[in-house]
């Protein structure tokens, strides 16, 4: 990140090491917040990471951007236009600058409903430091909502997710070296683009607690709560190919990792929790082996993805089942699932070419 130059506001009457204590306070109590909600490690760190460095940039003489200097009326939002616009300047998408903006307007609003230190009785920052908190950062720094995938295009046409399903079967699975990760992975992305869950999801699926297989369904206990209120569970659907491919998988498993049905259903192999960078791996791997044998798949493809392919077959073939799929999906709006809903061209031409016939014999 860039250093903001600009004029800092002093403490008033307060020493440097006490203001720099309190402003540690301050960031930990968010993150206390945040556990206390139930976020995502991997997302309380990922916020910790851009705060801490956001802070220390833009601080003086070494030291970090007091919470209270950031959130200056005048400064403060002088610093965060600043900040902006080092961002766009630096053509990131637009996903990532909201993601960053984000992060800092949501801290800042936690200071605003929360601005007391402990010193060790409680004391306003206001009173304090005779400060006037803002929120600095507003609706208007954030870049509309835009998938920057849309650029790309659909990187697998929904309609032909079988015949990726295939080909990784024939061919990926076909290679002799470590064939039961090989086999593993490929239950993952069936098991992905047959039930709509996400990564992080299918990482923490359990054997004896997630699979039900005689009443056909998936459970997932790791659900993203909306607007960060925490996990929620919610059941999804089993399909047949994506109980077959997970009945033998589970033998392998059995045999590989000398457990029983019981723990974590995907496991690296030293028989651990698995990673994100690691499974996008095996998946690129995959998209790799796909291209060469000819198969339209485009480099962006993520696993994320196949929550999308999962949601455009669903109202593809079910039209009129929109409230089921907001459910399968752990969505509380259309609005954010039709985000999720890319048809392919070809899908689009067969609508408009249908629509085109009935229109002309009203004629």
């Amino acid at each position: 990140m860039l250093k903001i130059a600009g004029k800092i506001p002093k403490p008033c009457l307060v020493a440097v090491d006490e203001a720099l204590r309190d402003h540690h306070h301050l960031v930990e109590g968010y993150f206390k917040s945040q556990k206390a909600r139930g976020l995502a490690q991997q997302t309380i760190s990922k916020e910790n990471s851009l705060l801490k460095s956001w802070f220390d940039v833009h601080g003086p003489n070494g030291r970090p951007l007091f919470v209270w200097e950031a959130m200056d009326d005048l400064l403060g939002r002088k610093h965060i236009i600043d900040y902006r616009d080092i961002l766009v300047e630096s053509e990131l998408a637009t996903s990532t600058i909201r993601s960053y903006m984000g992060t800092l307007k949501r801290f800042f609003e936690f200071i605003l409903l929360q601005p007391v230190i402990f010193d060790p009785s409680p004391i306003t920052l206001n009173e304090k430091y005779g400060v006037r908190l803002c929120q600095p950062v507003s609706e208007f720094d954030m870049p509309r909502y835009i998938w920057d995938d849309e650029r790309k295009g659909v990187p697998l046409d929904p309609e032909r997710l079988y015949e990726f399903y295939q080909l990784m079967h024939k061919h990926y699975l076909s290679i002799n070296s470590w064939n039961f990760i090989r086999q593993r992975n490929y239950t993952m992305i069936v098991l992905a683009g047959e039930s709509g869950l996400r990564i992080d999801e299918l990482l923490h699926l359990e054997v004896d607690k997630d699979l039900f297989f005689q009443s056909h369904k998936l459970q997932t206990r790791h659900a993203k709560g909306a607007k960060g209120s925490g996990k929620r569970t919610r059941i999804t659907l089993f399909t047949p190919l994506a109980r077959d491919s997970v009945k033998y998988f589970l033998k392998i498993r059995q045999k590989q990792w000398k457990i029983g049905n019981e723990g974590l259903l995907f496991l690296s192999k030293s028989g651990r929790p698995l990673t994100y960078n690691a499974v996008q791996i095996a998946l690129n791997e995959m998209i790799t082996i796909a291209q060469h044998n000819d198969f339209p798949v485009m480099d962006h493809l993520t696993w994320h993805w196949f929550r999308r392919f999962f949601a455009t077959r669903f109202i593809e073939t079910f039209p009129n089942k929109l409230p089921v799929l907001i459910e399968l999906l752990g969505h509380m709006s259309p609005n954010t699932v039709h985000r999720y809903i890319r048809h392919s061209e070809a899908w689009m031409d067969r609508q408009i070419q249908d629509t085109l016939e009935k229109v002309e014999k009203w004629q």
